[in-house]
């Protein structure tokens, strides 16, 4: 008998992402011994990927989240993580505001980066996460666990390459392009065609350990 597997990963992207991107996120995993299953779809947006996954992909005790431009930073990330997940009926992922809405009064776990059970899903009857007039990709599934007395553990972010938003915290206060969050996990931001150099650099770095000679935080080795 097929023994079913712990836990399955997922990214989405679509034509408009520079196809470095999504060879270079297999690459990191594979570097940290797991498997990433990229979904290629033209038809959906974010929150018709996150929907189609979380509610067809039921052989598995937790479904796993990641941005196309979001890696893992260290092998200690999934141990992390699936500690986490063991407190019931909890959502872990990364902390995110949606600063165009509601005057940027908003935290929730933002869909580049989350794990949760898939008996957990079925509980709550697999809450829509489109995007709405009023909430972004994937926040609905906070707002839904919050209002039935679930769990929300934030990773918050702990090393920002460059402060462009606000997070509604009173600690956690900004985050941006090339955020780590939890000294785990790194989240680009804005891979496209002309802005996926971020996101390789930072790739190529956790790989080989260094770029063309440079080290973290990009300085000459000697």
């Amino acid at each position: 008998m097929a023994t079913t597997p712990r836990y399955k990963i997922f990214s989405f992207y679509k034509g408009n992402v520079n196809p470095k991107v999504p060879r270079y996120q297999k690459a990191v995993f594979r570097y940290f011994g797991q498997t990433v299953h990229q979904v290629v779809r033209e038809d959906f947006e974010h929150g018709d990927f996150l929907n189609h996954i979380c509610r067809t992909e039921k052989d598995t005790d937790y479904l796993i989240f990641f941005d196309i431009d979001c890696v893992p930073v260290s092998k200690q990330w999934l141990p992390r993580l699936l500690r986490d997940l063991q407190q019931p009926r909890s959502i872990v992922g990364a902390a995110q505001t949606a600063n165009h809405l509601g005057n940027g009064e908003n935290l929730y776990i933002g869909p580049f980066f989350f794990g949760i059970s898939t008996a957990y899903l079925r509980e709550l009857d697999y809450p829509d996460m489109r995007m709405t007039d009023t909430m972004d990709a994937g926040q609905n599934l906070t707002a839904v666990i919050e209002q039935r007395g679930g769990h929300v553990n934030y990773w918050w972010p702990t090393h920002i390459e460059k402060k462009e938003w606000k997070l509604f915290h009173p600690t956690h206060t900004d985050f941006g392009p090339g955020t780590t969050y939890n000294n785990l996990v790194y989240h680009a931001f804005f891979s496209r065609f002309d802005l996926a150099d971020r996101f390789v650099i930072k790739s190529k770095q956790l790989i080989k350990g260094s770029f063309y000679g440079y080290k973290w935080p990009w300085k000459k080795v000697s």
